[in-house]
């Protein structure tokens, strides 16, 4: 990815302000102290129409789409919000292991011992690195009790098959296209929330 985090993280705003030769009023500290861990997340992540997958957009590549073709192989995000992924060192609650793939620029959940199926790389996997040596590491929202505040979108699940994330909730064929047989991903677990840029 171009860059794991696009905002400073909030220990790193923290530490800025620490060093800094002004003194902060307390209500400015306790600002900074208590913005939400979305502020300190990485945008530009979208959904893609065809497959109904979530792919990192801002890397000037449109990545492998499992519902591509030889001409135009690349995911498309016509009617996507762009949504926020909080990283790990964000902190808060959420599920970990949450990888971006530098082949295919999906999301794909890498606490299970296999590497899921790629659309770029086929059986061998999902890859945790791209073209710069960082692990990205996501949190997610598991289900509405488990939110650190309100709102976000439901209806986006995990596919066993492939590994990855996908959106569920359009009709007809609202599960998409998996890379690892052509059809619709399969649903398994609960629901995740993801939030978008207001």
């Amino acid at each position: 990815m171009t860059s794991p985090i696009q905002q400073p993280s909030r220990r790193a705003v923290l530490r800025m302000v620490a060093g800094a030769p002004l003194l902060l009023g307390a209500s400015a500290a306790l600002a900074v102290a208590t913005s939400a861990p979305a502020l300190a997340a990485q945008a530009g992540w979208r959904w893609c129409e065809r497959c109904s997958g979530l792919w990192y957009s801002l890397n000037g590549t449109r990545g492998t789409c499992p519902a591509g073709n030889v001409f135009d192989g690349g995911h498309h995000s016509n009617g996507s919000g762009n949504y926020i992924l909080k990283t790990v060192e964000d902190g808060g609650r959420g599920q970990g292991n949450w990888r971006w793939c530098g082949a295919c620029q999906g999301l794909w959940y890498g606490g299970n011992p296999t590497l899921g199926y790629c659309p770029n790389r086929g059986a061998t996997g999902h890859t945790p690195i791209g073209p710069y040596p960082t692990i990205s590491s996501y949190y997610l929202i598991e289900d509405v009790g488990n939110r650190d505040s309100p709102g976000g979108q439901e209806q986006w699940r995990w596919c066993y098959k492939c590994a990855g994330m996908f959106f569920d909730g359009n009709t007809p064929g609202g599960s998409g296209r998996c890379p690892k047989d052509g059809y619709t991903h399969s649903v398994t677990g609960g629901s995740y929330v993801l939030r978008q840029v207001p």
